[in-house]
This record gives structure tokens, sequence and C-alpha cells, in this order.
């Protein structure tokens, strides 16, 4: 019985190849693109799930007020790392982690120097997480003071090769050389952890500071803590547990309140928004946080385009019902049951669609390559794939058969033989009014993706040309790394500014869009310590107005022999403090916190009294997802930040010898500080990179949506001048032009394309908003907007069926009456 099925089958597709090949190139299409965004929305989805005991895992996160301020950040102190496995019984284990900074890492063989970003782990890390060592015993690797592990890429890069175990490194931060105990694989493309090394917590340990510290690091910041729990623990009871445990060791300063909450590993990726150092989990350079709405987006994008798909198979089966009545009355009189019929069209269904589903695959393998270029993924889809992706895409290919084929099994298998055999075509209100229902559909979500594409399109656009308050242009930024060049800034920058091709030169401690840590102080009007507010700040020299283009409103600008206790204000930060013009008002800048809580200047907690002299104008040195904040310019020379930039404007002619020019100062002054740059308007391009990837995905997705809409259009549209080639045939006979049957053919189908806009319109409208509440700063939707996708769809479906419409009404009356 299965053989007949298939023969049958088999002949029914190469007998009608034209609605073969639209079935088959349309669930293809949708099966590809449907398969490419589940596997970009399983990986951000599977985060951090490498290590088995990934739904163990939690971050400490410590939620902090002091005196009104309140702090949310992903870091905890040491001694709630060390006791909670003692004093809570749901906790099994605990790691802590901690950021040295970047500094160089030499291989004495081969003294190259490369900034790496040093991160500090205990004994416990390998055996809380599943990090694979290649070489190296997991249980001792950390165990021991001077040891470090390194993982594959840094060992290539300082070693050449990948078997150093036992190898000595030299880190410029410690005088005695630490040993390679083992090698790491490198990170998976779904990790939040991106650390190159990890240095033993052990090494620190016998340090004068740290034993004074250790004890009575209760309530601090200074730690990244991991916790492992047992299966059946509440993270919550736990969180409470912590906040008791400390309160019985630490009483915080009065005005100081705090608990803690436990973040699941698997949900720092894409959860840890307002949550202060949440993403960069140990290394400066970490994966850009996920976006759960964009998750949302394109999970729903990918199941409409493979709805779509499916509902041009079920249109065009449908249409095409009335053509194989005889077919099934012939079955059906020689003793057919329904069930049978049923099954053979299913099983027609679940043949095209198996075998677009090869065909897709066959077409992501080849085209995965360029896709992980362009998201900065390790996508795959093979026998090595996660089963649930291959659970997933089978399903979706057995479900989409499902929709396709039932309709239309039941439509023509509940008809009487003696109706289909006497040739009485089949004519079905339901199906008729379900097949527009369909188009609707398919149009609506095709013009929906266009509208929400478009405003994608100009609000990336809108972050990328949108003037920042300052001059971003030509713009070469060069770290600084070591104190000698720090010592020496002054000196160094004198020499870049003797280059012709270097207009000026800045310093500066931080720039826009900064990738590091921003500096914030605690600034109040001088005799109102209670009224105390929260503002960024920026350690610059006399030139960064004139080199960043940055506008001064009134006062004036730094002078350096008098200005090491003199401030600068931008407009956000003079309204806050109530200062109109600058006339040498007295801030007190009592307290700063770099990653985590605000802390006193010193530990004599000296108060920093500078002058006002100046206000700027506002400029954005933060993403324009971000609002301008208070910003406190400050003369390089002060208690609170030192340099950690030069600035250099250049000419845009001979870029290549002026950066060779550049190196050569630096490496004069400093020999062990590699030349490290970028230029500015590519920096602050990273802020923006994510949106723009969002917006070349949106838009492969709306055409992907409009050509399978166009795929179905198109064969419904040659299936109905099919149907009414007798008509045709008379209206040309009785005098009616080409123009008057093109019109009569397309009018139906365009009908439809405009009712669909009409519901898509304000979905579209909605939708746009939504996104754009991502942003502080954004477009306004234009009107025009809805306008070009109505317009673009009506012409695409204009165009889709007109081929099909004149070439009907080009055909000879003659032979369209003989054939009838």
């Amino acid at each position: 019985m299965l053989k007949s099925y298939l023969i049958i089958v088999w002949r029914n597709l190469l007998k009608n190849k034209l609605y073969t090949g639209l079935n088959v190139a349309g669930l293809t299409f949708g099966m590809t693109c449907f398969l490419f965004i589940a596997l970009f929305v399983f990986d951000e989805l599977t985060f951090d799930q490498q290590h088995s005991n990934a739904g163990q895992i939690f971050r400490v996160v410590e939620h902090k007020n002091v005196k009104g301020e309140a702090t949310t950040i992903a870091a905890a102190g040491l001694m709630l790392a060390v006791q909670a496995p003692k004093s809570i019984p749901e906790v099994v284990n605990t790691t802590r982690m901690q950021r040295a900074g970047r500094a160089n890492l030499v291989n004495p063989e081969n003294p190259v120097n490369f900034q790496e970003t040093v991160t500090i782990a205990d004994g416990n890390f390998l055996s809380v997480f599943d990090f694979p060592l290649v070489l190296g015993d997991r249980k001792t690797a950390l165990k021991e003071p001077n040891s470090i592990l390194i993982t594959e890429d840094l060992a290539m890069r300082l070693f050449g090769k990948i078997e150093v175990l036992g190898k000595t490194l030299e880190w410029s931060h410690l005088d005695t050389p630490l040993k390679i105990t083992g090698v790491l694989k490198n990170h998976p493309s779904n990790s939040s952890f991106t650390f190159s090394n990890v240095m033993s917590d052990a090494t620190h340990e016998n340090f004068d500071f740290r034993k004074e510290f250790d004890l009575s690091d209760w309530l601090s910041n200074s730690f990244s803590v991991y916790m492992q729990l047992k299966p059946d623990a509440n993270p919550e009871n736990v969180a409470t547990k912590l906040k008791k445990m400390v309160l019985d060791h630490f009483q915080p300063e009065p005005g100081t309140s705090f608990s803690f909450s436990l973040q699941p590993l698997a949900d720092m990726h894409l959860k840890s928004e307002n949550i202060v150092d949440g993403a960069r989990n140990s290394n400066v350079d970490a994966i850009p946080q996920g976006n759960p709405f964009y998750i949302k987006i394109f999970a729903l994008v990918a199941c409409f385009i493979l709805l779509i798909a499916g509902i041009n198979y079920m249109n065009l089966a449908t249409a095409r019902a009335t053509n194989r009545a005889k077919e099934v009355g012939v079955r059906k009189s020689i003793g057919a049951e329904r069930r049978n019929l049923i099954t053979q069209f299913l099983l027609e269904a679940g043949i095209v669609s198996a075998f677009s589903f090869v065909l897709a695959i066959f077409l992501v393998n080849v085209l995965l390559p360029s896709f992980n270029t362009f998201t900065h993924k390790g996508l795959s889809l093979g026998f090595g794939t996660d089963y649930r992706i291959w659970l997933m895409a089978i399903s979706a290919t057995v479900l989409i058969s499902l929709l396709s084929g039932t309709y239309p099994a039941l439509l023509l298998s509940g008809l009487k033989p003696m109706i289909l055999l006497r040739g009485i075509k089949v004519k079905s209100g339901d199906s008729m009014n379900l097949r527009k229902g369909l188009v609707v559909m398919q149009f609506a979500i095709s013009t929906l993706m266009i509208i929400v594409t478009i405003i994608l399109y100009q609000q990336v656009r809108f972050l990328n040309n949108t003037h920042l308050g300052f001059n971003k242009e030509l713009m070469v930024v060069i770290d600084v790394n070591t104190s000698t060049a720090r010592e020496r800034c002054e000196t160094i920058k004198a020499e870049m500014s003797k280059i012709p091709s270097v207009k000026s030169v800045s310093l500066s401690s931080r720039v826009p869009g900064e990738w590091k840590t921003y500096r914030r102080v605690k600034v109040h009007n001088q005799g109102q310590s209670q009224d105390q507010k929260e503002a960024y700040y920026f350690a610059v020299d006399k030139d960064f107005m004139n080199t960043f283009d940055v506008q001064l409103l009134n006062g004036r600008n730094f002078d350096k022999l008098q200005d090491s206790s003199s401030v600068i204000l931008n407009e956000t930060a003079a309204k806050l403090m109530n200062i109109t013009e600058a006339s040498g008002q007295i801030v007190a800048i009592p307290a700063v916190a770099g990653d985590g809580a605000f802390s006193p200047l010193d530990e004599n907690n000296t108060v920093f009294r500078p002058r006002v002299v100046g206000i700027v104008k506002d400029f954005h040195f933060q993403s324009l997802r971000d609002k301008i904040e208070p910003l406190v310019l400050s003369y390089i020379r002060n208690p609170i930040h030192s340099v950690d930039y030069y600035t250099a404007r250049i000419e845009p002619t001979a870029i290549q010898s002026t950066l060779e020019q550049l190196k050569s100062i630096m490496v004069k002054a400093d020999k062990e500080e590699p030349f490290e740059y970028h230029f500015l308007d590519e920096q602050l391009a990273l802020f923006y990179a994510e949106d723009a990837r969002r917006q070349t995905l949106m838009i492969w997705a709306a055409l992907a949506t409009i050509f399978i809409a166009c795929l179905g259009l198109f064969g419904l549209a040659t299936y109905s001048a099919e149907q009414r080639t007798k008509e045709i045939g008379v209206r040309k006979v009785l005098g009616a032009t080409v123009l008057n049957l093109s019109s009569m053919l397309s009018k139906d189908f365009l009908k439809l394309v405009l009712v669909a806009n009409v519901i898509a319109l304000p979905i579209a409208f909605w939708g746009g908003k939504q996104l754009l509440q991502e942003y502080s700063y954004h477009i306004e939707i234009k009107w025009w907007v809805f306008v070009v996708a109505v317009l673009v769809t009506v012409v695409i479906a204009l165009v889709t069926v007109s081929y099909q419409a004149l070439r009907a009404a080009l055909l000879d009356p003659v032979k369209s009456l003989r054939s009838e």
C-alpha cells in the first residue's frame, strides 16, 4: 500500500512541475531562513550552559543603598565566598574571580609584550566550572602560588605552540615569574567568559595587604562570586541567609543597607541589564550583552517565515483541489476509504516538506561560514549539533507538513464519488475564504516586516550619524599602560605635537566611547554635604576641548599653571548643582567609585574641593542608548584619576606615516610599552555593531517573507488564470482589451494585499514604538514609512500577478475556446 501511495505521489508531483517547484522553493527558502534564525536564537538562549552543573551555579549580586544612593552590582566580598559553604548547608561550593587589569605578559624566551587582562581565581575555580583543560591537572592547576592557566589562543601567540606546560611567563605587575600549570581550551562563542588567562589567587594570599584585607572583607565589591547550590536549594532562601551571615560578622556604616540575590548562570547574558559589571564577567573585552527583546523578535520572525511557507503550500493545494476531483472519485469508487486518501495527501505534503528540509540543510551548511563571520558566532548544523536543534527543526518540518496538507486532504476526501466523477467542479466558499485569509495573513506579515526593518534601519543610521557634541573624525586614541608613560606624559605629548600631520594632542583619563569603566564621583556644593549628587569624572588637560572640539559655554578653559584644583562641568552637571554661570564656586568631592560602590578618596577621608571655572555644552560620552549624565572634567593633576590616554587629531593625508611616527615616540619613551591605539570613530561604532547586525538580519528576514509570499501569489495567479481561460477567451472575442483583462485578473489579489496593509499598519506602528523604547535617543516614526511599505507590497504583488495576467490576456481566444 505504501509503495502505491509513493508512486501516486511521485506521479502527481512530476505532472504538476510548476506547482511542485513553487512549493519546494517556498518551503526550502522558508526552512533555510528558519534554521538560520533558530540557530542564532538557540545560541543566545544557551549562553554559559556548557558547564555540567550550569543549572546549580549562581552569581552573587549585591544590592546596596548608601544614604539613598542605590547600586546593584555583580560582585561581593571575599569572606562571603569563603564562609558561605561553611555556614549555609545549601551551598556546595563557591569560587571567586577578580580582574587585575591589563598588563604585559611576556614569554622570556621571546620577549614580545602582549597586553592582556589578567584574571585571578581561587583553587575552586575549575571545580565549580567545567572549563576544559587541554593540558594540566584541573585539581591542582590553581592551588599553588605563582601559577597561571592560559588559553590555547594565548599559548599560540606567546609561544607559537600549545605544549607549554611548565614554562614561565613574566607579568609586569609581579616580580616573580608565573609558571604555566594548564592550557585551557578556547572558549565557545556562547560563553560570557572571554578571559585569556587565569592566575591563582594563592599568588596574592601571602601579601601583607591581603592578610589585613581578607578577614575584614565582608561587603566590598572586589570579587565576582559564583556559588554552586544543591539541586533542591531555593536561591532566595540562600540569598537571605547570606545577608544574615554577613551581619553576624560585620556591621555596615550608618545609612548603609544591603541585600543579596542569586542570578542563575544561564541568565547572565540576557538578563544583566542595570547590573553594574553584569556583562563583563572578568574581562573588559567581553561578549556584548544579549537583548531579550530582540531574541523574542527574531523568534517571532522565524515562526512567521515558516508559517508563510506553509501557507503557500496550503493555498496552492486547496486551489488545485478541483483539478484532482476525478482522481479522488476513481479512488473512492474502487474502495479507497477516507483515511487512505488523507494518508495519501499528507504523505505528499510530507515528501515535499522532507525534500525541502534536506535542501535547506544543504543551503545552511553552504552559507553558515559567512553567517558566522557576520554574527561573530560559531554556529554549526551537523552530527555534533545539539540534539535540541535537530528536534526543533524536525518538529517544525513535521508540523508544517501537517498544517499544509491537512485541510486539502480533509476537503477532497470528504466529497462523494458520484459528484466527483460527473466532473462537477468543487466549489467551497469556505476554501475560497480560507485562501483569501491566508493571502491576507502573508502580506500583513510582509508589510509588518518591511515597516519594522525601515524603522530599525533609520535608527541605526541615526545612531551612527548623529552629532555627538564633539568631533570624532581622524582622532587616534593611544593607550597609556605603564607608570613610566604616565610620569613622562607631558614630554611625550610635546613630542607628538611636533609631528607636522598632528593638529593637536590631548591627555585624559577617559575618552568618549570608552571601553573601560568610567569613574563616578559624589559631588555637592560647598556646605551642602547632605545633598550629594552623583556624576561621571574625566581628568583632562587644557587641550581637551580644542582636540575634541567641545564647546565652552561660559567661564574659561584649564590653565596648567594653576588648575590642579579646578573643574569644568557639563550642562547637565551644572543644572544638577544649580550653577548657571561658572565663577569659581567651590564644590566638594568626598567619594569615588570605579566598578562598584562609592568609597572615600583615601584612608584619611580626604575631600577634594575644586573650584568650578567653566561649563561646557553637553556631549555624548556614552552610547546614545543612555541619557547624557552629569560629567565633571578635572585637570589631569588631581587626587582621583590619572592619565590613561593620548588623543591626537591628525591630518587626513599620510595616515600610516603619522601612525608610524606616533609609535616611534611611544617606543622610544617606554620600550616595555606596546603601541596600542584605535580610531575614535571606529570605537564609537562598536556601540552600535549589534544594532547594525540586527538591522541586516531584519532586512534579510523581510526580503525572505516577501519572496515566499510572492511565490505563493504567483502560483495562485497562475491557477486563477488557468481556471478562467474560457471566460478570458469570450471576453476577448467580445472586444475586451489586454489592459481590461489584466486589470480583471489582478484586482482581486490587489484588494487582498490592501486589506493586509490595513491590518498590518497599526500593529507595525505599535511594534516600532516598542523597538525604539530601547534607546534614550531615537528617531520619530514618520508617516512616509507606512506609505513606502504599502507601495512596496502593492507594487511587488502587482508585478507578481501581472505576469500571469498578461500571459493569459495575450492568449489567442480561438485556442482558449477550443481547449474548453
